[in-house]
């Protein structure tokens, strides 16, 4: 009986199999970002900036040194009225954003509370403030100081009274003031603002109108380290001026903090 034979079907060689499965390999590795090794291809990313300003953001700890405040939010400064009275924040609120912008560019973070506490009614301004100072220490406890930032209100002074001049410009004077009413940390309160007022004296002579003491609850018992910062006048000085004077004030406190 004859032997019946199979007929094999033509097809490529085991080789050129072999070499397609590895070309196919290869071309599949680069599409999903592999190569041979088993290592993912590293994109550069371009870096992080903020989208507003176009520049990279300042490094600033995340932990707040200081807390700045307006107790008397609605102040202004010459030309403008004495307070603002739209409902908006016065001029010692960019004051205050002047003084924390220079604390972050020397590494140091900073609270600002920019709530108006001297609306609807101007003498409970005190007791809204305090609120808030006592939520913010609940908050972060490594805060070391309390600065509530002012300005004056003078009447019958000598024109440049509060103007000093530093490095060839204008810039307004600060005084410290530190109530002792119910303020069991009354002398921690001044021996604090005493160190600020002396470093401010000796760095910038003239700038510093000292310390005083008022017959009046600043919120003091909160922190030991805690004062009422009066940056100018608001017939005696501008904006500009006392801007200027915040720039200096933040040269003197950094150095405190660290």
């Amino acid at each position: 009986m004859a032997r019946i034979r199979r007929k094999e079907k033509s097809g490529p060689g085991l080789l050129f199999v072999l070499v397609t499965l590895v070309v196919v390999a290869v071309v599949g590795a680069r599409f999903f970002g592999f190569y041979p090794g088993g290592e993912k291809e590293q994109v550069p990313q371009p870096p992080s900036f903020d989208e507003d300003s176009g520049t990279p953001p300042p490094s600033v700890p995340q932990i707040p040194k200081v807390l700045v405040l307006h107790s008397h939010t609605t102040e202004n400064y010459q030309p403008k009225d004495s307070h603002q009275q739209d409902g908006e924040p016065g001029d010692v609120v960019q004051v205050g954003r002047v003084f924390v912008q220079a604390l972050m560019e020397k590494g140091i973070a900073a609270v600002h509370d920019q709530t108006i506490h001297d609306r609807p009614r101007y003498s409970e301004a005190f007791i809204n403030s305090a609120k808030v100072i006592e939520r913010a220490l609940a908050e972060n406890n490594q805060i070391q100081m309390v600065l509530d930032i002012h300005r004056d209100g003078l009447q019958d002074k000598p024109e440049g009274y509060t103007t000093v001049e530093i490095n060839g410009e204008k810039v307004a004077k600060i005084l410290f003031i530190i109530g002792d009413q119910d303020n069991k940390l009354v002398e921690a309160n001044m021996a604090f603002a005493k160190r600020i007022s002396d470093a401010l004296e000796a760095k910038y002579p003239g700038v510093s109108r000292g310390v005083r003491v008022f017959k009046s609850d600043y919120s003091g018992d909160l922190h030991p380290n805690s004062v009422m910062v009066v940056i100018g006048d608001w017939k005696g000085n501008t904006l500009e001026e006392a801007t200027r004077s915040a720039l200096l004030l933040a040269e003197v406190v950094a150095p405190l903090i660290k």
